[in-house]
């Protein structure tokens, strides 16, 4: 019997609530209808009051709008008001009263911000119903423009304003009847419905709150079978049902919960956190995870790579050859490789099975060593560079130590010996304070570049000093031709250094009677700096890497002539310390300028750290 009266239960209540769901909709539906009839009837009347606002305007004052007539208007509001038994208002286009039939304008507050003026000054007749704040009562409102005759521009409205009849307050009262009546019937369904799932109430309110335990990951300590075997309630059947179900249910799927929570936070901890990128794909090298290492290194919007195909993708065909061997082989393999042919990017590829002996795909661990391979090839060639250069010195000043220990010198002979000697220990010492120079400049300039307002005529006649002797030897001809206006915040010891080393190098590759010409000028807040040769010009291949360490154009006549190989590195670190730049322009048989940009408020420091 209990068994059965959650059916019958149930039936009895979709039937009260059917019937309050048809009585509720029916009175729905003739608010409605009552919500149209006043809209239509509110409507008419507006429309009405639009046409007698439209009469009326023709017997405005002449001169209404012009100031000084405040009686002709008032006495036209008054005129108009109690022939047409409306609230006459007259407003000019700022939104002032100008005149009212039932009130003193001067009282009245600004009404452009009236819904029905607003749209008349806008240029078209509105009208709207409210409370008025002047009189107290509920009004309809219509308000028509006011154009000026010989601009044909808005400059005022006029507004008539009709108290609305008893007829509105019958149909609230009548409305406010339909409401109270629906509501009556509504609660009375619903106080049979509560009457009779009382008698369920007590095993549906134990499902839920085993449910909201099981939804909250909480253990259940409530008997078997509801609310006990015996006790005060018995579950009906279908609910019993229900309860077993949801215990199995819950069960395993707290179980598969548990597992895939900890594998997903394991697995997403290992992405996320994992530098390198890591991409699963299947056999068909479809993408099923990467990482956002992954998608930064591809260059792809984040979370876009999962469902794509690795082929696909452009300029990565190397990674997908790696892939495609490791599946061949059926083991892991690694290899570094070029992403994108030609573009000088290395990684590392480490390429092992996914899923084991299954075979289900493959993982793809790519680490970017371009930094390294870079970093390496710089060490390689650097210290190549050093060793050759140091090389020949080091050769010529043992050897001749060794001829001067051997003994039987002449006096003449030794002392060529030692200025063999001395000479070549020069040179190192060059080469190994353009090193340290070097060294210096390639720092965050932040930290140790000082700068300050210097004169670039100033800092060119410091160099022209410098290397007078080199070029009075080889009778080269110095020309400056700097303004003397013409400064820039900097560091002028580096400059001048920066200058010293072009002119050094214009005068040792220029003929006997040849001119160098210092030039400076100001383009773009930069000032650039122009040193100008006639020599025998710069081989076009060798221009793109004149201001590489040790790299030589003529590389035998540049160490006959005593040059490092250093001092256009030096340049070009100058120019960069001071957030400039440096560029070389050459025609063979015509000579060479070198340009240093610099500009001119000085280098930009990124801010310090706190």
């Amino acid at each position: 019997m209990r068994n059965r009266l959650f059916s019958r239960s149930l039936a009895v209540i979709s039937s009260a609530v059917l019937a309050a769901a048809i009585l509720a909709v029916a009175a729905v539906v003739l608010i409605l209808s009552m919500s149209i009839a006043e809209n239509a009837y509110v409507r008419s009347n507006a429309d009405g009051l639009e046409r007698a606002a439209f009469s009326a305007e023709a017997f405005l004052p002449e001169h209404w709008a012009e100031p000084g007539h405040p009686d002709e208007i008032a006495l036209y509001c008054a005129r108009v008001g109690a022939n047409s038994g409306y609230r006459v208002t007259l407003v000019d286009a700022s939104g002032k009263v100008l005149g009212d039939s039932d009130a003193d304008p001067l009282s009245m507050a600004d009404h452009s911000d009236r819904p029905e003026v607003a749209g008349a000054l806008a240029g078209s007749a509105s009208w709207s119903r409210r409370l008025s704040a002047t009189t107290g009562e509920w009004l309809l409102y219509a308000a028509i423009p006011l154009y000026a005759s010989a601009t044909g521009k808005v400059q005022g409205a006029l507004r008539l304003a009709l108290p609305l009849p008893g007829l509105m307050e019958s149909l609230k009262d009548a409305r406010r009847s339909m409401i109270l009546a629906a509501c009556a019937v509504i609660l009375a369904a619903l106080a049979g419905s509560v009457i009779l799932v009382h008698i369920l109430d007590r095993p549906v309110i134990l499902l839920s709150e085993r449910a909201r335990l099981y939804a909250k990951g909480e253990p259940d300590t409530s008997p078997a079978n509801g609310a006990g075997r015996g006790g005060e309630y018995s579950m009906p059947r279908e609910l019993r049902i229900l309860e077993e179900s949801l215990d199995r249910m819950a069960s395993e799927l707290n179980r598969k919960a548990a597992e895939a929570e900890a594998m997903g936070k394991r697995f997403s901890a290992i992405l996320e956190s994992a530098g390198e990128a890591i991409i699963a794909l299947d056999l068909n090298l479809r993408i099923l995870e990467a990482n956002p290492a992954a998608h930064a290194m591809l260059g792809v919007e984040p979370g876009s790579l999962p469902g794509s195909i690795l082929s696909r993708i452009a300029g990565i065909s190397t990674l997908v050859t790696a892939a495609h061997r490791c599946i061949t082989a059926g083991a892991a393999i690694t290899d570094d490789i070029q992403l994108y042919p030609g573009s000088g990017k290395t990684v590392h590829v480490n390429a092992s099975l996914l899923g084991g002996a299954g075979k289900s795909g493959i993982v793809l661990a790519i680490t970017d060593i371009s930094v390294l391979k870079r970093l390496e090839t710089m060490r390689t060639d650097f210290v190549a560079n050093v060793s050759h250069e140091l090389r020949t010195p080091i050769h010529l000043i043992r050897g001749f130590a060794e001829t001067l220990r051997s003994g039987g010198n002449t006096q003449e002979s030794t002392e060529r010996y030692l200025e063999i000697i001395e000479k070549n220990a020069l040179r190192m010492e060059r080469i190994v304070e353009d090193l340290l120079s070097l060294a210096r400049l390639e720092r965050e300039p932040s930290g140790w570049l000082s700068v300050e307002s210097c004169s670039i005529a100033d800092i060119g006649k410091a160099a022209f000093d410098s290397v007078r002797d080199q070029a009075e030897a080889k009778s080269v001809r110095l020309v400056q031709a700097t303004p003397d206006s013409l400064s820039l915040t900097a560091n002028p010891g580096l400059i001048e250094q920066a200058l010293v080393n072009l002119l050094e190098n214009a005068v040792r590759y220029s003929p006997s009677g040849a001119e160098v010409r210092l030039e400076a000028e100001m383009i773009d807040n930069y000032v650039d700096i122009h040193v100008r040769d006639r020599g025998s010009g710069i081989p076009a291949p060798d221009l793109a890497r004149i201001f590489e360490r040790f790299y030589r154009a003529d590389k035998s006549r540049d160490r006959k002539s005593g040059g490092t190989g250093l001092g256009l590195a030096i340049v070009r670190h100058i120019a960069l310390a001071h957030g400039g730049r440096v560029r070389a322009e050459s025609w063979s048989g015509e000579g060479s300028v070198f340009t240093i940009s610099l500009p001119v408020t000085g280098p930009r420091f990124p801010p310090e750290k706190t």
